[in-house]
């Protein structure tokens, strides 16, 4: 897994290599040039006769773009450096590298270090088709819009064609939220130092960003990097450690069974989707928990899945009257899912709560039961079941009762505090989706596209999920590997049906074919 950084938490790991352990500082700005050049090489091609363009404002983050323009001549470039304020408004190791170029600079005809005068200046340079530009000027501290000068730069940038590689991350996004402050820069690729930011991940941060690079600068990847967060980005190496593996003598009751409740008139594909999906998954046996009167469609439309008719209300949907019986299901199943297509039929909403309350078993609550918890939350905490939640943004923002957008400018923030204060695994669906768990860890997921915004897709979710819980993956293992691969079979399924023709069931069909490619792979040791 991949530690993901608030400015503040990687000011911290920079305080701590500095201070803890002795690293100079320099020799982090230095790591750090190096590495990014080295990255540079790999996506823009071997610098050797190349002309480039380099961006420094007056801060660390140009104090990286002056080490880089250093190695950049040692590599065979030529380099122009337009510098964002006069030498003595650097300071610290920043001032050094600049000293070091100065000097430099006197022996070479290759380098050039200028005052920017305007964004003229720039716009004639880009003009020329220099190989690619370096966006050095603010780095991670940015706390107000961009304005002036700089916006008139990033508004350059933005026009040309050249590409840009950022430094740490674009000028103007906010490293904690991933907002535009103002303006920011488009890059085409980002060398980000030391760890993952969190605005490189979240809203237009992800837009601005391309491809991005992690840098090691030198800092000690254990110890104080790592206790620094509490928030990671999903790898393939962890989901291959935490994916449930099977005995040569199992049988399907050892894989564990999963009891879907789910389904009401005129919604009868979520629940056929969550039975499935949870089969795909690996689940040795699905039970489905449907009105008594879509037995006969359900039994047509599904072949392995075991179904459970149960008493309806008027408005076709399940009521109180086989309680007993549902809870009995409820407790002795390996993992319950219940709510897609449920209905909010006042009756079947007490159903669902009253499930909650005396549930001894593990629930997945998705769709219809998320909507009976709305201003019900106390019940989560005085629940002795395992819970875990899987709502859209526009569910979760009826649950805590706040904005969608107050939500996804502090989407870790948010679910962390709810996970922690009710006890639950919370998967927040979205782009990118987030999980966070009752211990307050969170996990953010890399994989899946914009054609997975379909009907049905979050269903398939669910059963995900809940076939790896059935299997004997806790709630945490259980959400990461159903995320991370529910994403990546969308991708799989973009890959030949395109984004726009995407729909749930291609995601169930193409999911076997990437558990399969995961399963085969032995299990990766690597941290």
């Amino acid at each position: 897994m991949l530690p993901v950084y608030t400015s503040d938490e990687m000011h911290r790991c920079d305080t701590a290599a500095i201070e803890r352990y002795g690293i100079p500082g320099i020799v982090l700005m230095e790591n750090a040039a190096r590495g990014t050049v080295d990255v540079a090489e790999r996506v823009f091609g071997p610098v050797d006769g190349q002309w480039i363009v380099l961006l420094c404002g007056k801060g660390n983050n140009g104090g990286d773009g002056f080490a880089m323009a250093r190695h950049l001549v040692n590599r065979g470039a030529k380099v122009d450096v337009l510098t964002l304020g006069p030498d003595s408004a650097s300071t610290g190791d920043a001032a050094a590298n600049l000293a070091m170029l100065r000097t430099m600079e006197k022996e070479t005809s290759c380098l050039h270090v200028r005052l920017l005068s305007s964004s003229a200046q720039v716009e004639e340079l880009l003009h020329r088709q220099p190989a690619w530009v370096a966006d050095a000027m603010l780095g991670t501290g940015l706390s107000s819009p961009v304005k002036g000068e700089i916006a008139e730069l990033i508004e350059v940038l933005n026009a040309s064609s050249v590409p840009v590689l950022a430094v740490d991350i674009p000028t103007g996004i906010n490293a904690d939220t991933g907002d535009v402050m103002g303006l920011a820069v488009e890059a085409t690729h980002t060398a980000t130092m030391g760890g993952l930011k969190r605005g490189l991940l979240f809203r237009a941060g992800r837009e601005h960003t391309g491809d991005v690079d992690i840098i090691d600068i030198g800092m000690p990847k254990k110890g104080f990097a790592l206790e620094a967060t509490n928030t990671f980005q999903l790898d393939a190496g962890e989901i291959e450690r935490r994916l449930p593996r099977r005995r040569l003598d199992v049988h399907k009751y050892q894989l564990g069974s999963v009891f879907v409740l789910a389904g009401s008139l005129g919604l009868t594909g979520a629940a056929a989707m969550v039975s499935e999906a949870a089969l795909r998954s690996g689940a040795g046996i699905v039970f489905l928990g449907i009105p008594a009167s879509l037995n006969a469609i359900m039994e047509t439309k599904l072949t392995e899945i075991m179904t459970l008719p149960f008493r309806e209300t008027d408005a076709g949907s399940l009521g109180l009257n086989d309680y007993d019986a549902i809870l009995e299901r409820v407790n002795t199943a390996s993992v319950s899912v219940v709510g897609p297509g449920i209905s909010r039929h006042y009756e079947t909403q007490n159903l669902i709560r009253r499930l909650v309350e005396h549930a001894q078993g593990p629930l997945l609550l998705d769709a219809d039961a998320l909507f009976a918890l709305v201003g019900h939350l106390h019940i989560l905490q005085q629940s002795q079941a395992d819970i875990t939640l899987t709502p859209h943004m526009g569910e979760f923002a009826r649950l805590v009762g706040q904005s969608k957008e107050d939500i996804d400018t502090k989407r870790i923030d948010i679910a962390q505090t709810f996970a922690v204060e009710f006890g639950v695994t919370l998967v927040l669906k979205g782009a990118p989706t987030v999980v966070a768990t009752r211990e307050g860890e969170v996990f953010i997921n890399p994989t899946g596209n914009p054609g997975m915004a379909t009907a049905g897709a979050g269903d398939v979710l669910s059963g995900i999920v809940a076939g790896f819980a059935a299997q004997g993956a806790d709630s945490r293992e259980a959400a990461c590997c159903g995320v991370y691969l529910h994403g990546l079979a969308g991708d799989h399924a973009k890959t030949t049906v395109g984004e726009y023709g995407l729909i749930a069931t291609d995601i169930i069909r193409s999911f076997a074919e990437v558990l399969k490619d995961v399963a085969l792979r032995p299990p990766r040791r690597d941290s």
